[in-house]
């Protein structure tokens, strides 16, 4: 098992480095969540969500929210993050799926880097069918993103999301809930590098000058 005590103690520095670099909040999002995030998550509350979804979440955020913290003051109570933030922990689980999420959280994650979109619309096709069902919807919406925890808003219909199982478990994914676009994976290994690398590219300054829309995603 990796440990990542020395990568978790170099967060909690940056994130206030991070905080100094921005003081006016120029970052996106940076007005909301202040770059401020509440005390972290108790293992007693991991082990309840981890044995009611029948899930076990990846390492590198279960380190995060146990050494850095959970909730905030950004929308929806995120702490600080890339845009407006990290969900607090164990809730919004919906964001991405409705109606049986217990049963859709623990589904195999269909989604992988760089899907190409042929294959994206078939996958999407049966959601168009004229004699669809609510609850034919409801279960293709949750073969589709099965195995998906949402973690923040990005604005309007956008939102990041963390991979729960299989050879992408601990990856952050970028999915657009309204027009179905393909989804965009993050360049990064892990939750932990995710975050890691938006607080390098503020305290660089790259994030302060330059328009942070695409933070997190590939580079073509």
């Amino acid at each position: 098992m990796i440990d990542y005590t020395p990568q978790i103690q170099s967060i909690k520095k940056k994130l206030q480095l991070a905080k100094e670099a921005d003081k006016l909040c120029k970052v996106f999002g940076a007005g909301s969540h202040q770059y401020e995030i509440n005390t972290p998550t108790s293992i007693s509350e991991i082990e309840a969500f981890e044995k009611h979804y029948q899930i076990q979440l990846p390492e590198c955020y279960k380190c995060f929210v146990l050494n850095i913290g959970s909730h905030g003051r950004s929308y929806l109570n995120s702490g600080a993050g890339p845009f407006f933030g990290i969900y607090p922990f164990g809730h919004h689980v919906d964001d991405l799926i409705h109606g049986d999420v217990k049963s859709h959280l623990k589904n195999k994650s269909m989604l992988y880097p760089h899907i190409p979109e042929k294959n994206w619309d078939e996958l999407l096709d049966p959601l168009y069918k004229d004699d669809i069902t609510d609850e034919d919807c409801e279960e293709l919406n949750g073969a589709l993103y099965g195995g998906i925890l949402p973690l923040g808003s990005q604005g309007c219909s956008y939102i990041h999301a963390l991979v729960l199982n299989g050879p992408y478990k601990g990856r952050v994914v970028n999915l657009d809930r309204g027009e179905l676009s393909p989804p965009r994976f993050s360049e990064d290994r892990n939750f932990l590098d995710w975050y890691e690398r938006w607080l390098d590219e503020i305290i660089s300054g790259k994030l302060v000058t330059i328009s942070p829309s695409w933070f997190g995603y590939p580079k073509n």
